[in-house]
């Protein structure tokens, strides 16, 4: 769970620097082997971005905005 700004920071380069290792194995790997590894890199960018969003409120202003 981000708690400050530095965290978020450092969220924000740890999800770079995940989604150049993606890219790389993308040129790299054989299809298969891209399809056995990239989903568990693909969900753990997907973890730490719903981190952010929870910390910036974006998950508040969506529901504010659908009237929820």
């Amino acid at each position: 769970m981000i708690e400050s700004d530095t965290q978020l920071t450092v969220t924000q380069a740890q999800i770079q620097r995940l989604e150049y290792a993606l890219a790389a194995l993308r040129r790299t790997a054989t299809p298969a082997e891209f399809a056995a590894q990239a989903p568990a890199v693909i969900e753990h960018i997907r973890r730490m971005r719903d981190e952010i969003d929870t910390y910036l409120g974006m998950h508040e202003i969506e529901a504010t905005s659908l009237g929820t």
